[in-house]
């Protein structure tokens, strides 16, 4: 197992096979990816919104080819570390549920220490790193960092994208082609305003190769419960997403812990939450949490 950096110069501003990858490895190794925070620099050194490019607000740092992975492989990121280097408050007037309460762009860089963040003198939240937008390359053509969401990854922005998560993504083409950036450094779930405590970064992952693994969306495993993925594009609605989303909980509890049909569908019934991801795409998690299977007597 090797270790490699890639840094935040080498940097893609969509999902894409290119003609020179940033680095290649193999099944196994581990990647220290430095990520960028370019867009709120120039906002906090005076340029207008309007003068950066929407894509330079997800700017990410790859691609890394991994040399095995195939088309109908799943490629296992498991994150081991993320460290957060500048993080920003920014209020953007017009932009998101919240954008209308302002008509003066604020950027305000945030002091952090001993697991805290400050928000101002007298306010601060947990430290809470991690990853808003990894993604692979589609078969063809080209995929947005912004929005939507795929399938196989994008701007997920999912507040367990952080130290000690395993994301499963299903590659589409030779190589994987992995891209990851907009580090944050605190988000609420869903991303009410659109936007997080922005940051940047390095974020170290191992990345494996799954050959055995069918899969057709993004899943997320934590020590006691998975998290299957819904993603929809532009054109899906939230009640598709929440049957696919249930049907992937249902499937995981019969093929992963052999479950029968009718224990899964009681089991799903019981136990397993649905909620909305993040504000790129209809994307809605079934959360299963890992079943106690009793031995019989």
């Amino acid at each position: 197992m090797d270790h490699y950096f890639v840094p935040r110069s080498d940097c893609q501003r969509a999902f894409a096979r290119t003609d020179q990858p940033a680095l290649e490895i193999a099944s196994g190794d581990v990647v220290t990816f430095e990520t960028t925070d370019e867009a709120y620099e120039r906002l906090w050194r005076g340029e207008s919104p309007d003068e950066i490019p929407d894509e330079d607000y997800n700017i990410v740092t790859g691609p890394v080819v991994v040399r095995s992975a195939e088309r109908g492989d799943v490629l296992k990121i498991e994150i081991v570390d993320i460290q957060i280097r500048r993080a920003w408050a920014v209020w953007i007037p017009g932009y998101g549920p919240l954008g209308d309460l302002t008509e003066q762009l604020v950027v305000r860089p945030l002091p952090f220490a001993n697991g805290e963040i400050a928000i101002s003198d007298r306010l601060s939240v947990p430290l809470s790193p991690m990853i808003g937008c990894i993604g692979l390359a589609p078969e063809t053509g080209t995929a947005s960092t912004l929005e939507p969401a795929y399938h196989f990854g994008g701007n997920l922005d999912l507040r367990e994208l952080s130290v000690g998560t395993t994301l499963l993504l299903p590659v589409q083409t030779s190589g994987a082609w992995l891209s990851m950036g907009d580090l944050h450094a605190a988000m609420g779930t869903g991303e009410p305003a659109h936007i997080s405590l922005e940051a940047a970064g390095e974020a170290t992952v191992r990345v494996t190769v799954e050959k055995n693994l069918q899969l057709s969306a993004p899943r997320i495993v934590l020590e006691d419960r998975t998290l299957c993925l819904s993603v929809l594009n532009e054109q899906g609605t939230i009640e598709q997403a929440s049957h696919l989303a249930t049907r992937q909980a249902y499937d995981l509890l019969v093929t992963e812990f052999s479950l029968t049909p009718f224990e899964a569908y009681a089991y799903v019934s019981a136990n397993v939450e649905l909620r909305l991801g993040g504000p790129a795409s209809p994307i809605v998690i079934a959360v299963v949490p890992h079943p106690v299977i009793h031995s019989q007597s």
